[in-house]
């Protein structure tokens, strides 16, 4: 959970990295609050039940992660090194493709054979395009600096470390252990000392 708060407190900020964990994280408690306000949709506003009735929640929680979720996917691209623009460029070629996939579509139903081509162009090239996105999404942080700033595992590791040495140096010093003759050292210590 605090992975998501962290993505929406940095609600529209496109500079820096943010590492595989951030990003899934964000991903998978936007997934779990989507359903459970898809629930409330149906349950109080017979949304999805009644044909053409849209969920409230379910849409105001998709205007409020927006942003939040276009800054963390520029943040990851990042982290691994690349332009935020390219997402610029998928969401550019998605919106050509399915373009060109309702041309299609209207050149099929008027009769003509390239309108299913062009269909299956356009679902081909966003399909390609969403796999290619995901890979990179899934890709591990570039080690160490690059021209985004510092690698966040790194920065969180070193931090952990100085963590747990702070309270390491916080911690009172052992007492030295003093040690104790056993009382036969003693008496052969003393027999030895009479004979000199």
């Amino acid at each position: 959970m605090n992975w998501w708060l962290k993505c929406i407190k940095n609600y529209v900020t496109f500079e820096g990295r943010a590492r595989r964990k951030e990003y899934w994280m964000f991903i998978l408690f936007n997934l779990i609050f989507s359903v459970i306000l898809s629930i409330f949709d149906a349950i109080f506003f017979n949304a999805y039940i009644i044909p053409g009735k849209m969920g409230y929640l379910s849409s105001l929680f998709g205007l409020f992660v927006f942003l939040p979720s276009l800054a963390v996917i520029v943040r990851r691209l990042h982290d691994i090194g690349r332009s935020g623009w390219w997402v610029a460029g998928y969401y550019g070629l998605t919106l050509v493709c399915t373009i060109l996939a309702v041309i299609g579509l209207a050149m099929s139903i008027a009769g003509s054979s390239t309108g299913m081509v062009l269909i299956f162009v356009g679902f081909v090239a966003i399909l390609i395009a969403a796999i290619w996105m995901l890979v990179w999404m899934c890709l591990d942080s570039q080690p160490g600096d690059n021209a985004y700033g510092p690698n966040p595992k790194e920065v969180a590791a070193v931090a952990g470390a100085q963590g747990v040495m702070g309270e390491t140096a916080a911690q009172p010093a052992a007492e030295p252990v003093k040690t104790v003759e056993a009382p036969a050292e003693k008496q052969a210590d003393e027999a030895s000392e009479k004979k000199e």
